[in-house]
């Protein structure tokens, strides 16, 4: 055998203990398999031996069975534990045991000392709101406030890059990203009056936006007076006019701020008089229209004067009042004289003849008024010789000294003069001595109740940082509550069924500090403060709560959605993930107060929003916050609307069963005093009825036989509300059997009015009047299954012969912008259907105010297309302003509804009726046969009367 035959192709001897020949490779195959089945079944073996040993020895609360057949899914069998946190909070997902040895904020203050003051000494308490518009300057003023009180623990970076607001009562992720405040925060803080007397300040700062009225309303509820912080460039605006009309209705005093005072001199570069003209224009301005406001007869507060404004830049973090200044020229020269007339005399057309030392009221052109020379020009020198100074001769050392008795470090001078003249105010003006001075002189302290039982108010509910839990913002009205006490808590339909309470064990009270909260074991009446564990029936704020014994009729919840129209329809990616959608969609209708949850009859999932940013927080947090990711599909946005009519029916026609027989007719209202008299309670169906009659015929001019006659309103918001009245005759009908039916006949009104009859939306405006019923003496045939039904479809009938007409909810724009840039708004306002009402010049600025309004369902977007378009030279908001009608007839079936292509504008009606019942699942059309006899019905239709 040769050499060639001994080895294989691959070099290896034939016949070694290496032989690869196909018969030893097969074998060798053979016994892996056999060893990896061995090691699968004693793997098997094993595990399942694990598995039992751990459910033998072990409390776990979730089982977990595999089964191995099953193809492995994507989702890991242990989920990794993800810590979520979309708030800033110190203090975020502790107990209140844990709470108890977290290291919060230094304050300059003793925080026991602010806790027993809080406790014992009530009449030191001074609950406020900071309201006003947006970007004027809320949130940073009360930063500064925040800042002096906790330095140096809290403090800004000084230099011009980190030139930029603290935002510390912000804690949402959304708030910090976007720059705007959407939820209002509570804090507590001790300050000192001029005279060092400390006051405990529950501060309250409320979103600027107008989207978030809401919450704005349950902070004005909360308080016992009102600090409206105004830009003095953009003077008073409509979103302060709505402030001040919410203010003077709930009849609290009010402090004015007029802010960014820096602006007039350092961007618009006023002169000395025209900045006091221009600051005594808005004062004049703002008590102007609190002297033509419509609740001004019941409004018991003084009006804006010099004794309660409030002059402040929260970009330089400095305030002063007039008796302020006046106290730092009287201390400085060590003078005797009075500091109260002295603060008089600095303001209004009172001079100052500096020649003869004497103050006059005779006008005179060579001599300035008394706050131009000794409030203003010190100022003004400040800004000058700070922003002129320069670092190796700085002139602003001696005027501050001269004047101030003030001094700065020598590296301070080195700064960037935005700096500096930041640095410079706060050693001028150092505390905010004269907003406390005024705060506590202008609004009233707690009043105390003689009844020592605990009574408190849910102003709102926060969310813990997780997502998880809710917290609730406490207003207590009476009383003391402690960890650990059981109180009663009622829940929203108390009043309708007295069983709607529960009696909830207080896990924790806190004092709110922005991005942190102090646990204490018990607070006193007067205080606003968190308390954990009581929120399970709590659907929204407002709510009351009460010491287990003490039985009250609770106060009505505010309507926080009466202007939630914007509407949007959603539903998971996934339709098994529909359980978590529902329970983050309650988390939703607990966090925004103006928020509304329903669901359709199609199963349509619906959000309605008072706007387009409520609606994008509202989604993120559904998506983010109240869920870990969550997909969901959101439909085009969409508004609701509004069922009505414009004639009276043309014929009385019944509506029967078998045994009870009811005619109702319909007809508008128009009668705007009536109805704004009604939405805000001066007007109720459940006032005696003396008192309404009385009422109607006196204000109204109503008869007196119809004013007697009134038995409900409707709807359930009360906007454009709706009348019912019985006017049938005693010699027609049997008033005791219609009496007795008359809350099964009020219930079946206020279905039909909720729903109405075209698309299932609220009928407004309308009045209902029962001319004719025939009730059954039989209990059997009287019960509210046959009376509710029954007066539901007369309702419908009613309307639906009285020519119906649909309703769109209208948008009112508000614009601030340049001369050119009204052009742009005007053409976007009539792409839109919308109409342009005024412009306005604001006095001392280059800037207009301009009016339009337009329909919410065209609405969407206008706000970033004006911006786009105008290049940022116009800033906007919409509120909602009215309810007006939808061109085109709803039940015109000859109307034109062309396929992709826009409808045109005497189709709208028709168009949005079909839609919006298509989207419902809503089957058929609208018609009177639906709710008539179909003998009648088609005499009617012989006759013309009906299509």
């Amino acid at each position: 055998m040769s050499d060639d035959e001994l080895y294989d192709e691959f070099g290896n001897l034939i016949g070694d203990e290496f032989d690869s020949d196909a018969e030893s490779l097969e074998e060798s195959l053979a016994s892996v398999e056999e060893q990896a089945e061995v090691d699968a079944s004693d793997a098997e073996e094993e595990t399942n031996q694990q598995v039992t040993s751990l459910i033998k020895h072990t409390q776990v609360e979730e089982t977990i069975f595999v089964q191995p057949d099953e193809p492995m899914s994507n989702q890991p069998v242990i989920q990794p534990q993800i810590e979520k946190s979309m708030k800033i909070d110190y203090t975020s997902n502790l107990t209140f045991t844990e709470l108890q040895d977290v290291e919060l904020p230094e304050l300059i203050y003793s925080r026991e000392f602010m806790i027993s003051t809080m406790n014992q000494l009530p009449e030191r308490i001074r609950n406020i709101s900071i309201v006003g518009n947006l970007h004027c300057g809320k949130s940073t003023f009360i930063d500064s406030l925040i800042l002096y009180t906790h330095s140096p623990s809290i403090k800004l970076k000084n230099t011009l890059k980190n030139f930029k607001p603290l935002r510390f009562m912000d804690n949402h992720k959304l708030e910090i990203g976007r720059g705007v405040t959407i939820k209002t925060g509570a804090i507590t803080l001790l300050l000192q009056d001029l005279t060092e007397k400390s006051y405990i300040c529950n501060i309250l700062d409320t979103p600027g936006h107008i989207d978030f009225q809401d919450e704005t309303t349950a902070a004005i509820l909360g308080s016992d007076g009102v600090v409206l912080v105004i830009d003095v460039v953009e003077g008073l605006t409509f979103r302060d006019k709505k402030l001040i009309d919410e203010i003077i209705r709930t009849n609290l005093p009010i402090v004015l701020v007029l802010n960014k005072l820096d602006r007039l001199i350092l961007e618009l570069k006023l002169p000395m008089k025209d900045c006091y003209l221009k600051l005594k224009y808005i004062v004049d301005d703002i008590n102007e229209y609190i002297k033509s406001n419509e609740f001004i007869s019941t409004y018991t507060h003084n009006t804006v004067s010099p004794n309660n404004v409030i002059f402040a830049s929260s970009t330089f973090e400095f305030s002063f009042t007039l008796k302020s200044f006046a106290h730092l020229y009287l201390t400085n020269q060590n003078s005797t004289m009075n500091i109260d007339k002295f603060s008089e005399k600095l303001w209004g057309d009172i001079y100052y003849d500096s020649t003869n030392y004497k103050f006059t009221t005779k006008a005179d052109s060579t001599l300035p008024r008394t706050f131009v020379s000794f409030i203003l020009e010190p100022i003004y020198k400040i800004i000058n010789y700070t922003l002129i100074s320069q670092p190796d001769q700085p002139k602003i050392a001696k005027l501050l000294w001269d004047n101030f008795r003030v001094t700065l470090p020598k590296s301070e001078y080195k700064k960037d003069s935005q700096v500096l003249l930041k640095s410079v105010f706060q050693a001028v003006f150092k505390a905010h001595n004269g907003f406390v001075d005024t705060i506590a002189k202008s609004i009233p302290p707690p009043v105390k109740s003689e009844d020592s039982q605990f009574l408190g108010k849910v102003l709102k509910l926060i969310e813990s940082s997780d997502g998880k839990t809710f917290s609730c913002l406490v207003r207590i009205q009476q009383g003391v509550v402690k960890v650990g006490d059981k109180i009663k808590v009622y829940g929203d339909s108390y009043c309708e069924n007295p069983e709607d309470f529960k009696l909830e064990i207080v896990e924790g009270i806190y004092i709110p500090g922005g991005r942190y909260k102090v646990p204490i074991t018990e607070a006193t009446f007067g205080s606003i403060v968190i308390i954990d564990g009581i929120d399970s029936i709590i659907k929204k704020g407002g709510t009351t709560l009460t010491s287990p014994d003490l039985t009250i009729i609770p106060d009505d919840i505010p309507q926080y959605t009466s202007n939630s129209v914007f509407k949007i329809a959603l539903e998971p990616t996934n339709p098994s993930e529909l359980p978590i959608l529902l329970d983050a969609m309650r988390k939703i209708n607990k966090s925004y107060l103006a928020a509304v949850i329903t669901v359709e009859e199609s199963g349509e999932h619906v959000i309605l929003a008072p706007g387009e940013l409520y609606m994008d927080c509202i989604l993120h947090d559904l998506r983010n916050f109240f869920t870990d990711g969550l997909e969901i599909r959101v439909s085009d946005p969409m508004t609701k609307f509004s069922e009505t009519c414009i004639d009276t029916s043309f014929t009385k026609i019944p509506v029967n069963t078998e045994s009870n027989e009811i005619s109702i007719i319909a007809e508008p209202i128009n009668d705007t005093k009536l109805s704004q008299a009604i939405e805000s309670g001066k007007i109720k169906s459940n006032q005696p009825v003396k008192t309404l009659s009385k009422t109607l015929r006196s204000e109204f001019g109503w008869d007196s036989l119809a004013a007697r006659s009134v038995w409900a309103f409707g709807p359930s918001d009360l906007q454009l509300p709706n009348i019912l009245l019985d006017d049938t005759l005693e010699s027609e009908t049997d008033k005791s059997n219609l009496l007795s039916v008359k809350e099964s006949i009020i219930l079946g009104f206020k279905w039909s009015v909720n729903e109405g009859p075209l698309c299932d939306e609220p009928i407004r405006n309308t009045k209902f009047r029962i001319l004719d019923a025939v009730i059954n003496g039989s209990e059997l045939y009287k019960s509210s299954t046959q009376i509710i039904p029954l007066t539901r479809r007369a309702c419908y009938t009613g309307l639906l012969t009285s020519t119906p007409k649909l309703m769109e909810p209208i948008y009112r724009l508000d614009a601030t912008c340049t001369y050119r840039a009204i052009s742009v708004v005007k053409q976007l306002l009539t792409k839109r259907r919308g109409t342009f009402v005024e412009e306005t010049p604001i006095p001392g600025t280059q800037l207009f105010s301009v009016v339009g309004y337009v329909p919410v369902i065209d609405s969407i977007g206008l706000e970033v297309d004006i911006k786009l378009h105008s290049q940022g030279q116009a800033t906007c908001y919409l509120s909602f302003s009215n309810w007006d009608l939808v061109p085109g007839d709803p039940l015109d079936q000859n109307c034109e509804l062309p396929n992709l292509k826009p409808v045109p504008l005497q189709s709208l009606a028709r168009d949005f009726v079909l839609k919006t019942r298509r989207r419902k699942g809503l089957s058929g059309e609208p018609s009177l046969q639906k709710y008539i006899d179909p003998d009648l019905y088609i005499k009617l239709k012989d006759k013309g009367l009906t299509i």
